[in-house]
């Protein structure tokens, strides 16, 4: 489970996310780090929900393929997904889930932006689509906070909140918390650049 959630402000975009990673097959606490993937020559950010191999393999793709601005890179973004998806299933990963791949960032022409693409990879579709804001996963309460000052108590609502997983083993599924951890990290993007902070830090205990 991964936490994303971007707010937008008249002046800056926000982003919320934790920074727990867990072992796909028994859901266990596996490690910590961050989930974000800056990208500050476009003063923007990308983060990932769900398995997925975009955040291993978009780096070196935008490498390759430099961008002028942060709306180039919007028009782009779902064929980079599609590509990220191709390589991992060359390379032999399986990717059948669903997520969402969230872009965010400060563009000097359009301000504050956060753009989506919704990846359905067992139907090859990638579905781009602009946002006013974003959180996942979606917890009870999200509706009555204020963003970005309440982005910390959405998260820890996120941390504390109950979901189905399939159940290692078996047929069926089982219902666990904790999928939200490690750290929070605050992300914030202006016209000034890009700011990083640890709100703060979860006593996970790693497998």
């Amino acid at each position: 489970m991964t936490a994303i959630n971007v707010f937008k402000s008249s002046d800056a975009v926000h982003v919320f996310s934790d920074g727990l990673w867990c072992d796909p097959v028994t859901g266990k606490p596996a490690g910590k780090g961050t989930k974000i993937l800056v990208l500050p020559e476009l003063n923007a950010l990308v983060g990932v929900t769900g398995l997925s191999p975009v955040p291993f393999l978009l780096s070196p793709l935008l490498i390759e393929t430099p961008f002028d601005d942060l709306r180039s890179l919007v028009d782009a973004m779902p064929d980079l997904v599609k590509t990220c998806y191709a390589q991992g299933k060359a390379a032999g990963q399986n990717f059948t889930g669903r997520c969402d791949v969230v872009l965010a960032g400060w563009s000097e022409n359009a301000g504050a932006l956060i753009h989506v693409v919704e990846c359905y990879p067992h139907h090859d579709i990638f579905k781009a689509r602009p946002d006013e804001q974003y959180i996942q996963p979606k917890v009870v309460g999200s509706a009555d906070m204020f963003f970005p000052e309440d982005g910390l108590r959405l998260l820890e609502k996120q941390r504390a909140a109950k979901f189905s997983r399939p159940d290692a083993g078996t047929f069926g599924s089982t219902t666990v918390t904790g999928l939200v951890g490690g750290f929070a990290q605050y992300t914030q993007i202006d016209s000034d650049g890009i700011r990083i902070k640890v709100l703060a830090r979860w006593p996970d205990n790693i497998q």
